[in-house]
């Protein structure tokens, strides 16, 4: 279903061509996001609210990449020392 999704990613991606992509790391985002980067486009993560205190698997995939990396936590700075802190983003 991995392999479906990053060549369904691909095609949306070709079809909608984005100057940027935004994103909390939901499902197809980490593929979305190096499709973007091979294409020079710009990559905006938000962590989620709900990590306060470790890395997601999606964070920590798109971290070195991201062009502007949120967290919404002060603490997880700590984790993502390159992050920006961006408070409560609902």
């Amino acid at each position: 279903m991995f392999s479906f999704n990053i060549l369904k990613s691909f095609y949306i991606f070709l079809k909608e061509k984005p100057d940027v992509i935004i994103t909390t790391g939901a499902h197809t985002a980490v593929p979305m996001c190096y499709i973007a980067k091979l294409f020079g486009k710009k990559v905006i993560y938000i962590e989620s609210f709900a990590k306060t205190k470790s890395a997601s698997l999606s964070g920590r995939l798109i971290y070195p990449i991201a062009d502007l990396f949120v967290v919404q936590w002060e603490k997880m700075l700590e984790v993502y020392p390159k992050a920006v802190y961006g408070g409560s983003i609902f």
